[in-house]
């Protein structure tokens, strides 16, 4: 499989930067003609004028003359690469003079007024057309002079500007891209000390990094790695508890098989040897006992957002489920077991497995301490907001005083005779927690027993 090649920030700052200039040296070229054709047309206008105004001058200081004097045509038709056109109307005689029949401005000028500036066409030509009205006080009449040029020249300065100008924006915007260039390297170069404080921790070192070290920018990717160095925190430290615990509990079921094993050695005599074997029996099954608490344990304790509960799981079919698979247990230890509740409609969001495995613990240490011809009830109760889960027992119980300290690792109250490993209410508590409920003790029916309950947020349906 091919590998792509590592990602480059600068590279990729460089191109992104390349394609919004490049449109901008474009849309810069668009508005620098634009503006150069403003100020041109500007310009030109106001020599267009001017050269409306001469003519006027002229044909009045050739006052009673029907045509230009030959010098005047001189000085307007001089222009042989851009020629100004010119047209004299008369509003009594029409055309006086011209050397290209201008139509008449639509309105006219007003009289002895301001020019009026147009733009026409004349035999696909564009012309700009300034007209000036004057009187002829003599014959009352009106004359209209009118002055024309192409746009030639004009668009042609307006290209010479830009094509002037364009370079000196290309070498600003590769001078910009050089220095985005040099700065990013720079700005990269705030990150080393961050590199060298991760490059020199210990590998078990775990803690928050320097924060007065990283830029502002930058905070909220160490804040994600300091978030990150927490979780695993969190793994090592369950990590080493899970192998303190099994070391706990399988210290003594290891030494006890050893002893039995040296037992049975030493002395080979058939019921010598079959008492060992039932001692490594009994042995090797509570280390299998306290191997599965302890697995289920290390589950129980992975961080909620592992796998936060996601689903909906119905208490009642669950409990009764759990009932019956344990009667014949129950029987075997003649303990009287039960189911109060529901059938169906305890809703709650969890993971049907994690709570299976807290009831089963429960009903575990209620058959450990119900005592022979006892009797254990399992309820569920829906109690809106909440749905409740007892189990309850008619042992001896539990003193109150102790019961703060019920769920703690490996704690079992004073003066417990049964074997245990003081892992399964501990297990029932992490399950608890992980599902957002309460545990809580109490005595049993009359003051007898201990009654264990875990109370759930409800759910109003069985959709998640």
């Amino acid at each position: 499989m091919q590998m792509q090649p590592p990602i480059s920030l600068r590279r990729s700052l460089l191109t992104l930067l390349v394609v919004p200039m490049a449109l901008a040296w474009l849309g810069s070229g668009v508005l620098i003609y634009v503006l150069a054709l403003h100020y041109v047309n500007i310009n030109y206008d106001r020599s267009l004028i001017d050269s409306t105004h001469a003519l006027v001058r002229m044909i009045r200081s050739d006052s009673g003359t029907q045509e230009l004097s030959p010098q005047v045509r001189i000085l307007m038709e001089n222009d042989t690469t851009d020629p100004n056109y010119y047209t004299i109307h008369s509003l009594h005689h029409g055309v006086l003079a011209a050397d290209l029949d201008l139509p008449l401005p639509s309105p006219p000028p007003p009289v002895d007024g301001p020019p009026q500036l147009n733009s026409v066409v004349v035999d696909n030509h564009s012309l700009r057309v300034a007209s000036l009205a004057v009187a002829d006080k003599s014959s009352g009449d009106t004359i209209i002079v009118s002055v024309a040029e192409t746009l030639r020249e004009r668009r042609s300065l307006a290209r010479e500007i830009l094509i002037g100008t364009l370079p000196i924006v290309l070498i600003l915007i590769v001078l910009v891209l050089a220095l985005v260039w040099v700065g990013v390297s720079r700005g990269l170069r705030l990150l080393d000390p961050l590199t060298e404080q991760i490059a020199v921790r210990r590998a078990r070192d775990l803690s928050a990094l320097d924060q007065s070290l990283v830029p502002i920018e930058i905070r909220p990717l160490t804040q994600t790695i300091d978030a990150l160095f927490a979780r695993l925190r969190d793994l090592l430290e369950l990590q080493e508890r899970f192998i303190a615990d099994a070391a706990h509990q399988l210290r003594t079921p290891l030494a006890g098989l050893r002893m039995q094993a040296e037992r049975a050695l030493a002395d080979p005599r058939p019921e010598s040897v079959r008492n060992a074997l039932a001692h490594v029996e009994r042995l090797s099954a509570g280390a299998g006992r306290a191997a599965g608490q302890l697995l289920t344990l290390a589950r129980a304790q992975r961080s909620a957002d592992d796998d936060a509960p996601t689903s909906v799981v119905d208490l009642a079919p669950l409990a009764r489920a759990c009932v019956g698979d344990r009667v014949p247990d129950a029987l075997a230890a003649h303990v009287d077991l039960g189911y109060e509740g529901p059938t169906q409609g305890a809703y709650v969001a969890g993971d049907g497995v994690m709570l299976r495995e807290a009831l089963v613990n429960l009903i575990d240490n209620a058959l450990n301490y119900a005592g022979e011809n006892g009797a254990i009830t399992v309820s569920v109760a829906a109690e809106p907001p909440m749905v409740a889960l007892a189990v309850e027992d008619s042992g001896p119980g539990v003193a109150e005083e102790w019961w703060p300290r019920l769920g703690e690792r490996f704690f079992r109250p004073p003066g417990s005779l049964r074997e245990g490993s003081g892992l399964g209410l501990a297990i029932v508590r992490r399950i608890a927690a992980r599902h957002g409920a309460s545990v809580a003790f109490d005595r049993g029916h009359a003051e007898l027993g201990l009654r264990v309950t875990l109370r759930f947020p409800a759910r109003d349906t069985q959709s998640p």
